[in-house]
């Protein structure tokens, strides 16, 4: 079996809400699909994602304009030659950003395929340490909501029988955070799952001051207080507050989660598979975080992080937020606040290809 042909597309899928964090608001989502198809005939599809409308089209770009033939004759269940491949020959021009998005949908799409041509379910192949996985709910709680909103919101999500709920912070004035977690948390009762995230909206000092007056609520973590670069920030922060420090959808290779790890600055680790190189460097994050005794919590895209969550000891949740439902055939369906993953070979995301070529952008290398 050898690769004979890369290719990758742009699709640009409205969201099903307007959302806003303490950063940045988006009402689009950017996916790049790649497809790798071998000589006999099988085919794998991966992809990666940006939620503003800047980079998508580079990333594309990376893969048609020479990452591709970079793989072309490779034996493509030889998963970490194609990985280490195509790691270095774009680590000259980024370690992480534009770069390794593309290597992660090169790596998905060979996974697919692996998982196609070994005829088993993509949990099972990885590990298969679990049937099913619980889910926390981030569809509720955004930023530009008011907390009537969010009250609402909860209401639902506790009857939906969600296992966690998350919520965002950042506001201005450090009161108006309190109040609408003191309110989310009423509804929850006082034992119910409840994090918070801030998009690395504070400085450490900020930080450390907001923390300490949300501990009366019970908080389940903190997720990304500081900006993802500063590691000595979040090492200080989770040494001065009781709440854990969950972090990682900013971060793109396993090194950057070993100084997290090896400092202390962080409680939880959040690994997104479509920004830190793909499968077969999530699994290298989540196996060290094993070796730490520290749990893997993926960050959004909940359809594909659903079978890497299933295959691994320590994972703790999926994230709910249903951005692809428009473009599935089936979403995902929620049993005792579970999601069970695909028996089926291949990433076991029922993609609805006619819906989806309505969202296909033309692009030019």
């Amino acid at each position: 079996m050898r690769i004979e042909k890369v290719w990758a597309e742009l699709y640009r899928i409205p969201v099903h809400r307007e959302m806003h964090d303490a950063i940045r608001h988006f009402s689009k989502m950017d996916m790049v699909f790649v497809h790798v198809k071998t000589d006999d005939g099988l085919l794998g599809s991966g992809f990666t994602y940006s939620i503003i409308p800047l980079g998508a089209s580079e990333v594309c770009s990376i893969v048609n304009g020479g990452m591709g033939e970079l793989i072309h004759g490779m034996d493509p269940r030889n998963h970490e030659q194609v990985w280490s491949r195509v790691w270095r020959q774009v680590d000259w021009v980024g370690r992480g950003g534009i770069a390794i998005l593309a290597v992660a949908a090169i790596d998905i799409a060979i996974w697919d395929l692996k998982s196609k041509a070994a005829n088993m379910p993509l949990y099972k192949l990885l590990g298969g340490a679990r049937t099913r996985v619980p889910v926390y709910n981030t569809d509720g709680g955004w930023l530009n909501h008011s907390i009537e909103q969010l009250v609402e919101e909860a209401e639902r999500i506790v009857a939906a029988g969600f296992r966690g709920t998350k919520i965002k912070v950042g506001k201005e004035d450090p009161s108006e955070d309190v109040e609408r977690i003191a309110a989310v948390r009423k509804v929850l009762g006082p034992n119910r799952t409840l994090m918070v995230d801030a998009n690395e909206r504070f400085t450490a000092a900020e930080a450390i001051r907001r923390a300490r007056m949300w501990e009366p609520w019970n908080l389940f973590w903190f997720e990304e207080p500081l900006p993802a670069e500063d590691v000595l920030g979040h090492a200080n922060l989770r040494a001065h507050t009781s709440v854990p420090i969950a972090l990682g959808e900013s971060l793109f290779n396993r090194f950057q989660f070993r100084d997290y790890i090896a400092s202390g600055g962080a409680s939880i680790v959040q690994p997104d598979v479509c920004r830190c190189g793909g499968i077969t460097e999530w699994l290298k994050i989540a196996h060290m975080a094993d070796c730490h005794n520290m749990q893997v919590s993926p960050h959004f895209v909940m359809e594909l992080h659903l079978p890497l969550a299933a295959a691994i000891p320590n994972s703790l949740f999926v994230e709910y937020i249903p951005s692809l439902d428009p473009v599935l055939t089936e979403p995902l369906k929620m049993v005792e606040g579970c999601f069970v993953p695909s028996e089926e070979p291949g990433l076991g995301i029922p993609f609805d290809w006619d819906r989806l070529r309505s969202f296909k952008v033309n692009h030019e290398n």
